[in-house]
């Protein structure tokens, strides 16, 4: 776990070595263990470390082969090194250090990019062939560890986070003005877009080619995506056997560590199975860290239940209002907002579980794969509902009173089911965000480039939902809002639910067999009982989100008011008094549910412009 940037020449000039330094102070919080930076007349790596395995100075990087050729730096962990090790070993390879790093620049130099089929782990990388003058990045199968990446007249920059790319002198601080829409319909931007001008993202589970420019551009190429459904597949018994087995395996590889391992736990089924098969892998002894809300329901009684059951060690975090301080600290650490209020708790629970353990265990993933959203349930019933003859009508007059579901309606009739799941999770229907932007931001088409129809079956909603959470809500908000939060306290974070294995072995199913009409995990629920807590089966879903309606309303109705009623770095993004217009109606009870999510990520972007000096379009 570490953080990483370069810059690479697209022209002769090579890049300026004091740059270096500018990166690896940028990304310090994410490697208080040690930082290192190597350049020639084309390429420039900077690395800070988080030493997790191989605590010795031999996983110093970057990291270079004994030949010289090669060069490398990682952010992340290889899960299955030691069998790859001694695969690579047997064919006459020779290490000079315990670390994974190591197994991977032997594995990519003995067999490039097609050698990544056979890693199991969570990375972002950049491999520099020196004789070649080439520059390769690539970012792991689901996406948990994220690369930003820029392209100038005269280099290409990456880095682990926005901030790093903003410490160069020649990329600028301009908000992307595509991006607006995006980031107020999902409190994320979709990738491989970003906030920032320029700036992108690479894809999960994709690799970022450099090359000479004579040889041609960057090319970005996928090595791997979520499995699409195989008709007629089906959740029997030997199904749940091998899940069984693949979910002890992803945790078991997971626990591979030379510092202490703790778990984020709520009371959800997620973090609880991962626990209950941490316990039964044997790990010991197990820290688990709870979140709670001061005076406000929450999951402390059903966590402490789930630690009861399989802990060692149970810390519980009260979160009070006054959380809302740490904003524009986490905006300085990464550069660019996320409009997802639960960074904040994430933030502050990565703290606090930093003093204990050097590395977490979480359930993330779960929702994703098994189903935990609302949203799969309710495009479930649309999908029933329209086998029946009249059925999408009659569901259409049912649902009309539960929210802006026209979008969705007028999408899917259209026959863009993509584009209907893609509405279904939107927190801003078109008319209003004609209603809230500018003019000149509510024209021209998205910047995403995820379709959310490679796994949607005949048309059907469910399977497309769940192919835009794979692609999109996955690995642009969850899992890059986890990365940060926990590496800006220098805690690595571990997914087992993530595994790609597992991934592929229950996303094959077809989503009638995956998800249900009338509840949410229907198969991980049927994995769960008897193994965690009765009440978290039972539990609705609450999540990582801070309680924005009452606190809002209460104590930070200062704070919020001060940012929107007249913002200064934003004002151009809105149409006149349409913030106040949206507080007013929120605080006299007229707005709709979604209206704490917006107002918070607004003001959560208003405060990045004025942290970072962002230039707004006009």
């Amino acid at each position: 776990m570490c953080g990483i940037a370069g810059i690479y020449a697209l022209t002769e000039r090579p890049p300026d070595p004091a740059w270096g330094p500018l990166l690896t102070r940028a990304l310090a919080h994410r490697g208080p263990d040690g930082s290192g930076v190597a350049h020639d007349d084309r390429v420039l790596l900077a690395h800070t470390r988080l030493a997790i395995i191989d605590l010795t100075d031999g996983g110093r990087q970057p990291m270079t082969s004994a030949d010289g050729r090669h060069r490398l730096i990682v952010n992340g962990e290889i899960y299955n090194h030691a069998a790859l090790r001694a695969e690579l070993e047997a064919d006459g390879a020779r290490f000079q250090s315990r670390s994974d790093t190591e197994v991977l620049l032997q594995l990519l130099a003995r067999e490039g990019a097609s050698g990544l089929s056979r890693v199991r782990g969570m990375f972002a990388f950049a491999w520099h062939d020196r004789r070649e003058g080439t520059l390769l990045l690539g970012r792991d199968r689901l996406g948990k560890k994220p690369i930003l990446w820029v392209r100038t007249g005269e280099y290409v920059a990456f880095a682990s986070e926005a901030a790093a790319l903003l410490a160069l002198p020649f990329v600028r601080a301009c908000l992307d003005r595509a991006s607006i829409r995006d980031y107020l319909r999902y409190l994320y931007v979709p990738g491989p877009a970003t906030l920032l001008d320029g700036v992108a993202k690479l894809p999960a589970g994709s690799l970022l080619r450099l090359r000479p420019p004579e040889h041609g551009p960057p090319v970005v190429e996928r090595y791997w995506s979520p499995p699409t459904p195989v008709p007629g597949a089906t959740p029997d018994a030997a199904w749940e056997h091998a899940l069984e087995a693949t979910l002890e395996e992803a945790t078991r590889l997971r626990t591979v560590s030379d510092v202490p391992i703790g778990i984020f736990l709520s009371g959800g089924i997620d973090s609880n199975v991962v626990l209950e098969r941490l316990r039964h892998a044997g790990h010991a002894p197990i820290r688990a860290f709870t979140v709670g809300f001061e005076g406000l329901p929450d999951e402390r009684a059903i966590a402490a239940q789930g630690a009861a059951m399989h802990a060692d060690e149970h810390v519980v975090l009260p979160v009070r209002p006054d959380a809302a301080r740490e904003v524009p600290a986490i905006l300085r650490h990464f550069g660019e907002p996320l409009g997802d209020s639960a960074i904040v708790t994430t933030y502050l629970i990565a703290r606090e579980a930093s003093r204990h353990v050097k590395v977490i265990l979480n359930g993330d993933g779960g929702d994703e794969l098994f189903g935990g959203y609302p949203r799969y349930p309710f495009a479930r019933r649309l999908d029933l509902a329209r086998r029946v003859p009249g059925g999408g009508a009659l569901a259409r007059a049912y649902y009309a009173r539960r929210g802006h579901l026209d979008d969705v309606w007028r999408s899917w009739g259209a026959g863009d089911v993509a584009g209907a799941a893609r509405d279904l999770s939107s927190l801003l229907s078109r008319a209003e965000e004609r209603a809230l932007l500018h003019p000149d931001l509510t024209v021209g088409p998205a910047r995403h480039a995820y379709d959310g129809a490679s796994s949607a079956e005949d048309g059907e909603l469910a399977g497309a939902v769940a192919a835009w959470d794979a692609d999109a809500y996955l690995p642009d908000d969850l899992l890059v809002k986890v990365d940060l939060a926990s590496m800006a306290h220098a805690l690595e974070n571990r997914s087992p639910l993530l595994d790609h294995r597992l991934w592929e072995h229950v996303a094959v199913l077809p989503a009638a067999a995956r998800f249900h009409w009338r509840r949410t995990k229907p198969l991980l629920r049927r994995f769960a009982r008897g193994r965690v807590p009765a009440a978290a089966l039972r539990a609705r879903k609450q999540g990582f989100q801070l309680p924005l309606d009452p606190w809002l309303r209460g104590p930070l109705r200062p704070w919020v008011e001060e940012l929107l009623r007249a913002p200064a770095a934003t004002r151009g993004l809105y149409r006149d008094g349409a913030t106040s217009g949206m507080l007013d109606a929120f605080f006299a009870g007229r707005a709709g549910i979604h209206a704490p999510y917006l107002l918070w990520a607004m003001a959560t972007l208003e405060l990045w412009g004025r942290e970072w000096n962002i230039a707004m379009p006009r």
